[in-house]
């Protein structure tokens, strides 16, 4: 008879961790975000030094992100001074000079509009629009719960 996985198998299976290559950092999302999600970093931004995107993506046409992970090479004090403590910008961590946080969309996609613009087309659009709000609503608070540092080798 085969034994069942153990805890820390199981735990493993439950979601996909994200291990960024730059700045070391991990996040844990749930599984069902892999069909949904494309990955892009950039470090062509304008206030940010670095950013991974993860883009909603339905049907092979990715609208936007649905969580964007940030790196900020600035101080604590810069990070109140300058508004973003107050912003849609949600701190993370601060290690080193560096603040990670993150923000995701206000709205929902344009090319969710109906044709004449003045409201959803939830008969159009009505899955990828609850999608996108389970990702954003219920999902991130829960992955930025998950963010964590690695840990910096002392050599």
């Amino acid at each position: 008879m085969k034994r069942p996985p153990s805890g820390a198998a199981r735990k493993r299976t439950n979601g996909l961790l994200y291990c960024d290559p730059r700045y070391g950092f991990t996040v844990k999302l749930p599984r069902w975000w892999k069909c949904y999600t494309s990955v892009k970093r950039s470090s062509r931004l304008k206030d940010a030094e670095y950013g991974v995107f993860f883009r909603f993506k339905y049907k092979g046409k990715i609208y936007e992100d649905a969580l964007s992970l940030l790196v900020y090479k600035m101080s604590l004090k810069q990070w109140h001074d300058e508004g973003y403590a107050e912003s849609p910008i949600i701190f993370l961590a601060y290690r080193q000079g560096r603040i990670f946080a993150y923000t995701v969309p206000e709205e929902l996609p344009d090319e969710f509009l109906n044709p004449s613009k003045d409201d959803y087309d939830y008969r159009k659009y009505g899955r990828p629009i609850r999608l996108l709000k389970r990702m954003v609503n219920d999902d991130v608070p829960k992955i930025a719960g998950t963010f964590r540092l690695k840990r910096r080798s002392s050599r």
